[in-house]
């Protein structure tokens, strides 16, 4: 069983992007260099320690976020098995066996070895211990990364697991756009690291005490002659190990992906229209429903919750750097405009419920519809995006920024919404179904052209916006600014009116072909125009395709196997 699936795992690797792979070898041998490197580079041995523990930390912390941005190709569903007669345990334990078997689990054991540096500079004779140590980290490492995203599956159930899993997402999306500024502190810091080491703290001491240094105490132990001690921190590290196997094998077989229906008093026929504060027009009518699947559909509140953390990560990122901390006042507009990539694939989301779309159609409900999630996302997403203005306008102590940031919201927000909108209808990607969903990216399926798309899309329609701010810094004056905050007013209310109507457009006369892509995969029908849009919607439909085939070829040759 366990070879089965180490072989299916190597096949969907084999089908996956060259590129994306040959990237990820490139990153993940520089990081082993640099681990190496800082190991022997070190001033003495008390830095080369604090070197290792921070190093090992890191790749601990990589291994946790790893599942989050590699959890499409290469992972083995365990869904796919439903049907066989096997035990959650056998599948659990083939499941885990699989995530040791990769490029990426040999690059951490690369980086973990560099603990024989750190031996052999103590005592020779150490060396041993890292033998045995540096496997025992690595397993915990491993273990970790399908561990945590086994807890945010299970955790998708929650509140509290969601908004987890943005933090998650959130610190991801940020390293993404502003990594560089904590790139360049780090580089700052390297050289008086490997002087001078940690500064004397708390952060040392917790370090310290995680786990992936252990192995680090281990030689220090056995070097000083206490091998007993050295002994007894392998014992530690290899009883916490089979801890996390024990708990990791049943979050990656779950029983059910269904999500509990809410019990309670039947809502009344006012709240569930919005209690009076939405119109009762169809418009209104599907903002409120939306509105209620943002709050309550997993996968759409991380998207929400993803949107703040990244705006939370990105001023916290800014703050840290003496040159960006006034930039730190804009996070609030770091959430607008990831508003454009929460939303930017809605009707995917909705799986095959769109069929409610179809045989409800009528001379309004394509408008309707339309309007109705661009009126949700905007009652979802700004009062959150006021609160992190607000906080970071507090912290960064940048007044100036107040007028810049009245006059960029709604620019930023109407061109979002109005993107997103019509990315989502253009590039139909439905991902996983969700009746089926358990992991925490099962929700959309292949959207990384609908990211370029949508920054495309928000960087032209804010553009007049931006150069009427830019004049109105230059210029100075209360009258310019005014000038600058009624301008992004109309921009935002022009680019999400315009952006929308394309969407009302495109998808009045195929609205059946959203569907036909997302219950079927194709569209039964000729394209009957050129042009962007038809680009996009061959280009991500081909992608799906793509995608489909791959995983068919993967299965015929598993049976194929299975048959000899």
């Amino acid at each position: 069983m366990d070879r089965g699936l180490i072989s299916l795992k190597l096949t969907l690797l084999r089908n996956s992007s060259r590129t994306l792979r040959r990237v990820g070898w490139a990153a993940g041998a520089l990081l082993v260099v640099a681990t190496w490197a800082g190991a022997a580079l070190a001033a003495d041995d008390g830095v080369r320690h604090e070197v290792l523990a921070l190093g090992f930390a890191c790749w601990w912390l990589g291994g946790a976020i790893g599942p989050v941005l590699m959890s499409g190709a290469g992972s083995v569903r365990a869904d796919w098995f439903a049907l066989l007669p096997i035990t959650r345990a056998t599948l659990g334990r083939g499941l885990l066996a699989t995530v040791f078997v990769s490029v990426a689990s040999g690059f951490v054991l690369l980086a973990l070895l560099a603990a024989g540096v750190h031996a052999f500079a103590l005592a020779p004779t150490a060396v041993v211990v890292v033998l045995i140590g540096a496997p025992l980290v690595w397993v915990l490492v491993v273990v970790t990364s399908r561990l945590v995203y086994g807890l945010l599956g299970a955790a998708m159930r929650t509140r509290l697991g969601i908004e987890i899993a943005g933090v998650q997402f959130g610190l991801v999306f940020a390293v993404w756009f502003t990594g560089w500024i904590v790139v360049q502190v780090v580089v700052q810091s390297v050289p008086r690291l490997l002087q001078d080491g940690l500064p004397a703290g708390p952060v040392t001491s917790v370090l310290d005490a995680l786990p992936s240094a252990w192995v680090l105490h281990a030689v220090d132990r056995a070097a000083s002659g206490d091998w007993r001690g050295a002994g007894g921190v392998l014992l530690a590290l290899a009883g916490l190990d089979l801890v996390v196997v024990v708990a990791a094998i049943p979050l990656l077989t779950p029983r059910s992906a269904a999500v509990s229906r809410r019990r309670g008093r039947r809502r009344s026929a006012r709240l569930v229209a919005g209690a009076g504060l939405l119109p009762a027009t169809p418009t209104g009518a599907v903002a409120a429903k939306e509105v209620r699947q943002w709050r309550r559909d997993p996968w759409r509140a991380l998207e929400s919750s993803t949107a703040v953390w990244t705006g939370v990560a990105i001023g916290g990122f800014a703050l840290v750097g003496e040159d960006t901390a006034p930039v730190a006042a804009f996070a609030g507009l770091i959430v607008a405009f990831m508003l454009g990539l929460s939303g930017c694939n809605v009707y995917g989301q909705d799986g095959s419920a769109v069929w409610q779309n179809v045989v409800g159609e009528s001379s309004g409900s394509v408008r309707a519809d339309v309007r109705g999630r661009q009126w949700a996302m905007l009652l979802v997403f700004v009062p959150r995006a006021l609160v992190v203005s607000v906080v970071f306008v507090l912290l960064a102590r940048s007044w100036w920024v107040i007028p810049v940031l009245v006059a960029a919201m709604p620019a930023v927000f109407g061109a979002a919404v109005g993107s997103a909108i019509l990315v989502s209808a253009v590039g139909v990607s439905p991902g996983v179904d969700p009746r089926r969903r358990v992991g925490p990216n099962d929700a959309n399926g292949n959207i990384s052209l609908h990211v370029w798309v949508v920054l495309l899309l928000v960087v032209v329609a804010v553009a007049p916006t931006v150069a009427v701010i830019v004049w109105a810094v230059t210029a100075g004056g209360p009258g310019p600014l005014a000038v600058a905050v009624a301008t992004g007013v109309v921009n935002g209310v022009a680019a999400s009116w315009l952006l929308g109507r394309v969407a009302i457009g495109y998808l009045e006369p195929r609205m059946v072909d959203v569907f036909s892509r997302i219950r079927y995969g194709q569209v039964f029908r000729t394209p009957d125009a050129r042009g962007p849009l038809t680009w996009v919607e061959q280009a991500t439909l081909k992608g799906e395709q793509q995608m489909h085939a791959q995983k068919q070829k993967a299965r015929e040759e598993r049976l194929a196997r299975a048959r000899r």
